[in-house]
Formats: structure tokens, C-alpha cells, sequence
């Protein structure tokens, strides 16, 4: 089927394709109940580059700290795991081994109550202290998005 656009007598444009898709989309919508989405969770990456020669020292601690985290915040759903990540502290020609922690959460607002309670949190603070010579945390990259459906 080809439409085209026709010119009428007094000059001004008219289709009668686009009337016709028109009132067939708004005939099409009507009885259609709106089904709201559920919110994805946000999720939370943060990779540090783990010191030269520290690699047990610094996993054996991130497991420590996902342990306190998801006995105490079961909510956050934190994980680590241990490898190379393409960041701007990372280059192809002197990798080095670095630590991922993932966090997962429902909404921001969630995310930034676990973060100040872990702030609070005098157990979990010690553990950040010991990450001192063992995870280079100025090289520590943060990212958040969306879950995939």
C-alpha cells in the first residue's frame, strides 16, 4: 500500500493514511490497563587496583568485609571477586590485579543509607583501615547503573 500526501482545494495538506493511523493507534489504546514497571535495583561497582604482591592479603580482607556487610546488611547483597578490569588506573602495557566490590540496591535513596550507616559502623571502618597497603585506593573507580531486565 503506498500513501501520499494530497493537496486539497483551499491548499492545505491532508492525508488521509495519517488520519486513518491516527484513529486506528488512539482505537488501539483505548481498555488498556497501564502496567507500572518495577524499579530495576541499582547496582554499584567499585574496582581498586590491589598493591604489588598483596593479592592474598587484600582478597582474604575483601571477603572479610563482604562478610561483616551481608551479615549486618543483607540488603545490599554485597560480592568481591579478584581480576583485571579495563579502568584508568589499569593499562594494557602494566597490568595489575585488582579487587571488585558489587553492592546491589533497590533505589538511591537505599543505597545512600547503607552507605552512612556504614560510616557509623566502627567493625567495618577497622577493616577500611586495613586496606592500607593493601589496596591502592586512589586508584579505586566507582560506577552505578540499572540492572538489565
Amino acid at each position: 500500500m503506498k500513501l501520499r500526501l494530497c493537496r486539497s482545494r483551499n491548499g492545505t495538506h491532508r492525508s488521509w493514511a495519517v488520519m486513518l493511523v491516527l484513529t486506528v493507534t488512539v482505537a488501539s489504546g483505548v481498555g488498556r490497563a497501564v502496567v507500572a514497571q518495577a524499579e530495576r535495583p541499582l547496582m554499584f561497582y567499585r574496582i581498586c587496583n590491589i598493591v604489588p604482591g598483596q593479592d592474598d592479603a587484600a582478597v582474604a580482607l575483601a571477603r572479610e568485609m563482604v562478610e561483616l556487610v551481608n551479615t549486618r546488611y543483607p540488603d545490599a547483597k554485597m560480592a568481591t571477586s579478584q581480576g583485571r578490569w579495563m579502568t584508568g588506573s589499569q593499562t594494557m602495557a602494566h597490568p595489575v590485579n585488582q579487587i571488585l566490590f558489587t553492592e546491589e540496591h533497590r533505589n538511591v535513596e537505599v543505597q545512600q543509607d547503607f552507605t552512612e550507616a556504614l560510616l557509623v559502623d566502627d567493625d567495618f571502618q577497622a577493616l577500611q583501615r586495613k586496606t592500607r597497603g593493601l589496596i591502592d585506593v586512589g586508584s579505586c573507580v566507582d560506577t552505578q547503573f540499572r540492572a538489565s531486565p
